[in-house]
């Protein structure tokens, strides 16, 4: 079947609307990895500053028993180290070129 050129051109029209469709989805992807990636360097700020908050409570009264204190931040540590592990990157990879 040997096809007309209205017909190539509304295929053309056709995969044109369906990429910039895709090219949208993508753009919010792109903004909510960006937004996570904030959150996820937020998180670490956070407990950063609340290991310097124990530290500093350690200073001032070591007969506190901070044990369990100590165990959660350092929980809280390793989850942020396994959200950083496994997020995407804020810019997606390049894709190979044909």
């Amino acid at each position: 079947m040997t096809a007309t050129l209205d017909q190539v051109l509304a295929a053309i029209v056709t995969a044109n609307r369906k990429l910039d469709v895709i090219m949208s989805q993508q753009d919010d992807i792109n903004a909510d990895v960006q937004i996570l990636d904030q959150e996820e360097t937020d998180l670490g700020t956070a407990v950063t500053a609340v290991e310097a908050e124990i530290a500093a409570l350690k200073a001032v009264n070591p007969a506190l028993d901070l044990t369990a204190l100590d165990a959660k931040v350092a929980s809280m540590k390793t989850a942020v180290s396994a959200v950083t592990a496994i997020a995407p990157p804020a810019t997606p990879a390049a894709p190979p070129a044909a």
